[in-house]
């Protein structure tokens, strides 16, 4: 288990969890469980106002634009005070977004007088062409980018409420925006109605690593709890940094709770002097809580001893440090069924709730168009991995479009017609992010400090990793 080290409000616990005893090859793969607990320090529980600088985006077709922007101002009267905030909504001539509020000025500080005249400005969108749809998803992104550009406060978050009429924009527009977008902000979506795509909307919560759900039209309370979660955040990015012998040739991360996702490798910096075996994975929006890896790596084994514990790795997170540390078994020693004693014990709970993930989303999209045989299949499997592991809200989300009949062998029953809204409601619910209740890796005992370099090893290491010299 890694040390304990504060960062900027939070203390992180790192510690993994391996079969130790693996097969020697040329391409070895070693899959290990990494989790990550952040605790809180520190006198505040969450971000002060002032710096946060908020977009909130009003993208609703013209049918429903007076009863949003009836709910968009009982939402600004209730904003924090301290908080820098702006308001679209509504579109120019040339289909632009146009601002509602402020009047004067690219932003407004939300005090008692401020957030009354910006709820009475909110009204402003409401006269629109009827004829006049509201502009796609990038021209929202782009005009919160601009925005955002004049207020470099430490959080800066847009908040798309939107009914879909506005759409993705051309092809590859709403791609390119979001690589633009990157770093610079991040963003929830609120989605009312039922005639949104869902695709679009989880690939701007996921590349702008916010979340998306399904709201009522008074959406102000979803608002105030989106911004209460943001204020939670103590670090908005964070690297998970992968330390590997050279033997190791290659690094995989993946997020498997609260959300499955597969992380990418930061590049590195032209001209910097990394060294060619330290890899960090950017992380993003941390608060206190537990996030589950699976971490991956294939090493060569050809000349490594046998039967003596090595180090292939050490990760770390912020100033905590765990080990990876593994056997090669000698020939004729067969590797033990199962993962008693030597480690690994939590790998497969974990895969079997990646497998459960897999399967949810894979039946949701079954259903849209309707293809029963699948849905049911897959529905099936997430269900009897679900009873396994003890997800009740997989269970949960089964029974909104589908009857279960036998949860331990995966036996369900989708109905004869599906209602599409509640398909899309799902599709957003599965990708918001839930924890599952894994057990956690075996403590492995406090990292040291190499005498020559000061780079962190595991306790029972006998060999620096980043030096090679004798601890």
């Amino acid at each position: 288990m890694g040390t304990d080290a504060p960062s900027s409000g939070l203390e992180f616990t790192v510690s993994l969890d391996v079969r130790r005893d693996q097969q020697p090859h040329h391409d070895a793969r070693i899959d290990a469980h990494l989790r990550v607990k952040a605790t809180g320090i520190g006198p505040r529980d969450e971000v002060p106002a002032v710096e946060l600088a908020l977009v909130l985006a009003l993208d609703v077709a013209a049918g429903r634009r007076e009863a949003a922007a009836t709910a968009l101002a009982g939402t600004l009267r209730a904003l924090p005070d301290g908080v820098s905030f702006a308001v679209l909504g509504g579109a120019d001539e040339s289909g632009e977004p146009t601002r509602c509020y402020p009047l004067r000025g690219r932003w407004a500080l939300a005090d008692t007088m401020e957030k009354r005249r910006a709820a009475f400005s909110a009204g402003r969108i409401a006269p629109a062409a009827e004829d006049r749809p509201p502009p796609g998803y990038p021209a929202w992104l782009a005009a919160a980018r601009a925005l955002f550009a004049e207020r470099p406060l430490p959080l800066r978050h847009l908040l798309l409420i939107t009914d879909g009429s506005g759409g993705d924009g051309a092809d590859g527009a709403l791609r390119e925006e979001l690589d633009a977008c990157e770093g610079a902000f991040t963003a929830d979506v609120l989605a009312v109605g039922g005639d949104w795509d869902p695709v679009p909307l989880l690939a701007v919560v996921e590349d702008l690593h916010g979340t998306a759900e399904h709201v009522p039209d008074r959406f102000g309370p979803a608002v105030a709890g989106a911004l209460r979660r943001l204020r939670r955040v103590r670090n908005p990015e964070l690297p998970v940094v992968v330390t590997a012998r050279p033997a190791v040739r290659a690094v995989d991360l993946t997020e498997t709770a609260p959300r499955q996702q597969r992380l990418e490798a930061a590049p590195r910096p032209d001209g910097q002097a990394q060294g060619p075996y330290r890899t960090g994975f950017p992380t993003h929006q941390w608060e206190p809580g537990t996030r589950d890896y699976l971490l991956t790596v294939q090493a060569d084994a050809s000349t490594d001893p046998l039967g003596v514990l090595l180090q292939l790795a050490t990760v770390s997170v912020g100033d905590a440090t765990a080990p990876l540390l593994v056997r090669w078994l000698p020939p004729g020693v067969a590797v033990g069924a199962g993962a008693t004693g030597g480690g690994g014990g939590t790998l497969q709970a974990m895969n079997a709730a990646t497998q459960m993930r897999t399967a949810l989303n894979r039946g949701y999209a079954a259903l849209d168009p309707l293809s029963r045989g699948e849905a049911e299949a897959q529905f099936g499997l997430a269900v009897r991995l679900a009873t396994e592991i003890g997800a009740a809200w997989v269970l949960q989300d089964v029974r909104r479009v589908a009857d279960i009949l036998d949860g331990r062998r995966g036996v369900v029953r989708v109905g004869p017609t599906v209602d599409r809204g509640t398909v899309r409601r799902g599709q957003l619910h599965i990708a918001s992010g839930h924890g599952l209740d894994l057990p956690g890796p075996a403590p492995t005992g406090k990292p040291v400090k190499c005498p020559h370099c000061r780079h962190l090893a595991g306790a029972r290491a006998r060999f620096c990793i980043a030096c090679g010299r004798s601890l």
